[in-house]
């Protein structure tokens, strides 16, 4: 039975692909609990029993990050158990190969999963934060502002004061041109604009996060990483990287990065760099 002062790293949409390679890098190196959650139980077990045959020790826990409910529920879970959460890698991501246009019906649910969550997973999880956490967003080369077509919004995403209250716009505007069609889906943000704007999204959440964890006074780096284009059942197994190679960079923000490192775009070899060239 881990204790309450054990510390806790948590990991998103941990059943596979760089997700279990997180949780299972974090098994090895980490010191204290480390948590898989993932939507589908019976898949979420099989994960762990992996994990468990490699003599790793891993705790797991259904988590829908799309459902408020199910974040309450694991909130609470958590805090009955421990003192608090020490490592939060926000990874439970979608994105349809297929569909390099999707619908306004499927770019809402895309979105609800890559970007809403991370709202609801900050106003119910990071409470739970210890003093001196770190959260690791999974983002994409697709996550750089450049991605981006519409003038306002590049002028918009770079300033120094930019609010969540905009950001949330931001995404709702881009779901709007989903509605209108497929003209205004790709002067968006181009082909896989939803996956794009999501991932932008949550590049700019970071850095507004940063800076109002900062304004509070309280010592918790937060920072989003590309992990490389990544060979996993999303990408129909294309890719440059191996899960185990797309966990690099992930891993090294949560356990090795000097904590003075906040509010950065870090790229897969581990270096940062600049979002909004």
């Amino acid at each position: 039975m881990y204790k309450m002062e054990t510390k806790v790293a948590i990991v998103t949409g941990g059943n596979r692909g760089i997700g279990f390679e997180i949780v299972k890098g974090l098994c090895a190196k980490f010191d204290g609990a480390v948590y898989l959650t993932a939507r589908n139980e019976e898949r979420g077990r099989q994960a762990v029993k992996k994990l468990e045959e490699l003599g790793l020790n891993v705790l797991f826990h259904v988590l829908d990050v799309t459902s408020e409910a199910s974040v309450q529920e694991f909130a609470t879970y958590v805090s009955t158990h421990h003192a608090g959460i020490d490592v939060l890698v926000n990874n439970a991501g979608v994105l349809d190969f297929d569909k390099s246009v999707s619908s306004y019906e499927d770019a809402k649910k895309l979105m609800d999963t890559n970007f809403f969550s991370l709202l609801t997973i900050s106003r119910i999880l990071y409470p739970y934060l210890k003093n001196n956490a770190r959260i690791i967003n999974i983002s994409s080369d697709w996550g750089l502002l450049s991605n981006i077509r519409k003038q306002v919004w590049l002028d918009t995403l770079v300033k120094d004061d930019l609010t969540v209250e905009e950001i949330l716009q931001f995404v709702n505007d881009f779901l709007q041109a989903a509605k209108n069609g497929k003209s205004s889906f790709v002067a968006f943000a181009g082909h896989y604009g939803d996956y794009k704007v999501s991932k932008v999204a949550m590049s700019a959440l970071t850095f507004v996060q940063q800076r109002l964890f900062d304004e509070q006074g309280k010592d918790i780096a937060i920072n989003c990483v590309h992990p490389g284009f990544v060979k996993t059942d999303m990408t129909k197994g294309m890719g440059d990287f191996t899960p185990e190679r797309g966990a690099r960079a992930p891993l090294h923000l949560a356990l090795e990065a000097p904590h003075t490192q906040k509010g950065t775009f870090v790229w897969h070899d581990c270096h940062q760099v600049n979002w909004d060239d």
